[in-house]
């Protein structure tokens, strides 16, 4: 829904809608993001900084980058990746710069978007380093000015890939080694998912480029049959690092576990800022109302 109000009020309604006020019970926790969305679905998008914007899906995950223009109306949209930023804020004549207030915006509000924590606790790829795109680089974990398999793909994927190969020598972008590493997936961030109405699921089948979800280890197995790799029960691995903390500090407890034989981390409340509380409350829904789907 487009506005006409200046760029800094719809600034200012977008940080009030990322930093709700804090609820003193479920009631008020559930009214405070009712009127949080209701305020969203009025700005140019969900977070603004300048000219540039960007919405999330139902999942809190970036869904789309939004171009401004000088008095804060949108312009035109795009997928939420380097290539269409870069794309369109250079032809729309906006500049990268405003990517740094909006990634100040997303870490406050708690929301993943850099390459492994767009798709938290999935070791996911994807995402944008937003300092690595204003400094020049691709801003990606991976390079996507090459495919080696585009040839398999048909002839729009391979005119796809040239034009983006020329975007990047056209504005000299380099790969910046700490950035685009290519190293795919990491498996030591899996963590364990939860879904709706189904106990917590901690076998992870993964084959060096995709990975999913079960929640008993015939599942697994079943899957590794047919896409080949391994399984890892994030539950065992969870157990086995409790214990070697434990044995390197013998005076603390050891965690609980659940009748899933999940390890649950303990932390003293005192120790947890409201913030962390209300993240962890908020992905602990999103897990349950929205169950993950196996990725690349």
């Amino acid at each position: 829904m487009e506005i006409s109000s200046s760029a800094a009020a719809t600034r200012s309604a977008s940080t009030a809608a990322a930093t709700p006020n804090k609820p003193r019970n479920a009631a008020n926790f559930a009214d405070s993001l009712a009127d949080a969305v209701k305020l969203t679905g009025n700005l140019a998008a969900g977070f603004v900084s300048g000219r540039l914007g960007v919405d999330l899906n139902s999942d809190g995950i970036p869904l789309r980058m939004v171009y401004l223009d000088q008095e804060g109306s949108r312009l035109t949209t795009s997928a939420f990746c380097a290539e269409s930023i870069l794309r369109n804020t250079q032809q729309l004549g906006i500049s990268l710069n405003d990517l740094k207030g909006l990634g100040t915006q997303l870490d406050a509000a708690g929301v993943g978007y850099k390459p492994y924590e767009l798709y938290r606790g999935t070791g996911s790829d994807h995402g944008i380093d937003f300092d690595d795109l204003i400094a020049g680089g691709l801003g990606t974990a991976y390079d996507w000015t090459q495919d080696a398999n585009v040839a398999a793909k048909g002839p729009g994927a391979i005119r796809r890939l040239e034009e983006a190969a020329a975007l990047a020598q056209s504005l000299q972008l380099v790969a910046h080694a700490e950035v685009t590493q290519n190293k795919g997936i990491d498996p030591t961030r899996f963590a364990t998912q939860a879904a709706t109405g189904e106990s917590p699921r901690h076998y992870v089948m993964f084959n060096g480029s995709v990975a999913a979800w079960y929640g008993s280890s015939e599942q697994a197995e079943q899957a590794r049959h047919l896409y080949g790799g391994g399984v890892t029960d994030l539950a065992l691995r969870a157990s086995s690092t409790a214990v070697g903390m434990n044995a390197h500090n013998p005076g603390s407890g050891t965690s609980p576990v659940n009748s899933d034989g999940v390890t649950q981390a303990t932390t003293s409340s005192s120790a947890v800022s409201w913030n962390d509380q209300l993240q962890a409350l908020i992905d602990a829904i999103h897990e349950r109302l929205h169950p993950p789907t196996p990725i690349r």
